[in-house]
């Protein structure tokens, strides 16, 4: 069978965008929010930056001079195109300057230029002229003043046509209609969304991490051994979801006969019968899933051990709810005690149990020693299976130095929770010190979540862990802070 390594294959950065928008849909509510706080932004904006403005118009008729004074029906298309024209010359310097000249009182060239606009009406041979200021007088006084001056400009350039003056101007009493508080509205929260989503996306790409079974198997080229939904125990008397509790419901129970079968199968095909079940960072539920395979086993008739390897932070002992014990794997390690005194037969749960009940402060080395090899394979001839529980593969070298005395390997995978390049490095670790990795566990799958509810806060320390201290990568190093401080004596 070919290695992991050989079996590998690199594809270069990946996209999943489906993922993406899946992620996406569990913030809806944050995009909303910022959003809706987008969008008042720019309405406050716009309200303390509006400025109340007043408009009088002008329009005119383009007329071309006939004898009868009448504009033939071919002449109409002329008048239309002719308005062009005329509307350039009501909005040219000469104009504009002319209105100073005549303006009514002192008014500059700046402000004229600023307030007036003109339109030609589609596709007739209509002009209106619309002259807006702060002040409504001065912009009826500019309207008026537009009245009186343009027939002198126009005769100049056409004298040969007219333009009629069609409705006069008059002084307005309201502001114009403010539409900005709604544009600016829409236009910032459209942007606070957008910018939402591109934050959103790039840590997306950065975070880089498990979000599906099947693009877990497609990156890593991994089998999966099955995929353990997100649920929650409404068990309260229970240190963790075990697959003994028919509460935990028939979809949690039945995953992990499934993942029973396969490894069976594994077993009855190679002959391994002792598995280590590990993860690649802490908190992602390798005692949970290591103790369920074990119970699984026990309930099909099989004679199974359960040893916890994890000896800076032991923790089956509390998940099986076991009374404290005199002596652990690191009393048999030391040859403070035999196999037969450190090994525990829990009735209850129909396994044998051995662990200890607090952290030792050399746990690598007592790992790496030639009894722990003896103890692993005295275990073996006297179990049909033997479920190590160990250390977070890529913080501490304690699942290295296990894996060259077991036959293979089962790695626990949260969903989003671990990047990709911590579990790829624990599973080429793994596999270069000689255990075969049969396959993963992905762990507190979301995508079809039960109406149970939510699956995983108790993971890690039963009820106190979640993703905690997920953000940085560094902060998976919490793992090993303090770790090997022993309150053992």
């Amino acid at each position: 069978m070919r290695s992991y390594s050989e079996k590998k294959n690199s594809k270069g950065l990946e996209i999943n965008i489906v993922a993406f928008f899946r992620e996406l849909s569990k913030k809806l509510w944050i995009i909303i929010a910022v959003t809706v706080i987008g969008a008042i932004c720019g309405a406050v904006f716009a309200e303390a930056t509006r400025t109340e403005t007043y408009t009088s118009t002008v329009s005119f008729v383009v007329n071309t001079a006939t004898e009868n004074e009448q504009a033939a029906s071919g002449e109409i298309n002329a008048q239309i195109n002719m308005a062009g024209t005329f509307s350039y010359i009501l909005s040219s310097r000469v104009m504009k300057e002319a209105i100073v000249e005549k303006y009514p009182g002192e008014i500059n060239y700046a402000t004229v230029d600023k307030s007036i606009s003109v339109k030609v009406v589609t596709s007739t041979n209509v002009i209106v002229m619309s002259v807006t200021a702060e002040d409504p007088k001065v912009a009826y006084g500019i309207a008026n003043t537009v009245v009186e001056v343009y027939g002198d400009i126009v005769s100049e350039t056409y004298p040969n046509a007219k333009l009629t003056l069609c409705d006069r101007p008059v002084l307005s009493t309201y502001p114009n209609s403010d539409k900005s508080l709604i544009s600016f509205a829409t236009m910032f929260g459209f942007i606070a969304a957008v910018l939402c989503c591109a934050v959103y996306f790039i840590m997306f790409l950065v975070k880089d991490t498990a979000k599906s079974a099947n693009e877990l198997s497609d990156k890593l080229d991994v089998h999966i051994l099955g995929s353990v939904q997100q649920i929650t125990n409404k068990n309260k008397t229970a240190k963790g979801l075990l697959v003994t509790d028919r509460k935990n419901g028939f979809s949690f129970i039945e995953t992990y006969k499934s993942i029973r079968t396969k490894i069976e199968n594994n077993s009855a095909r190679t002959g391994n019968k002792v598995f280590i079940v590990t993860s690649a960072c802490e908190n992602e539920g390798k005692t949970t899933t290591c103790v369920n395979i074990a119970l699984s086993l026990a309930q099909n008739g099989k004679n199974v051990l359960i040893i916890d390897a994890d000896l800076r932070k032991p923790s089956v002992s509390k998940l099986l709810s076991l009374p404290d014990t005199e002596y652990g794997l690191s009393d048999v390690i030391i040859g403070r005690a035999t196999l037969d005194n450190a090994i525990k037969r829990v009735t209850g749960f129909d396994v044998c149990v051995l662990a200890d009940q607090n952290g030792v402060p050399n746990p690598s080395e007592l790992l790496s020693t030639d009894k722990m090899e003896a103890t692993i394979e005295e275990v073996r001839k006297e179990f049909d299976y033997v479920l190590i529980d160990t250390a977070p593969a890529s913080l501490v070298t304690d699942t290295s130095v296990i894996a060259g005395f077991v036959d293979a390997a089962i790695v626990v995978v949260r969903e989003d929770f671990a990047p990709y390049s911590r579990i790829r490095m624990s599973i080429e670790d793994i596999d270069s010190n000689g255990a075969e990795i049969i396959g993963c566990v992905f762990n507190a799958d979301t995508s079809n979540v039960s109406k149970n509810g939510r699956y995983g806060r108790r993971y890690g320390s039963y009820g106190k862990a979640g993703k905690g201290s997920y953000g940085s990568y560094g902060g998976y190093g919490s793992y090993g802070y303090g770790y090997g401080q022993s309150t053992k004596k």
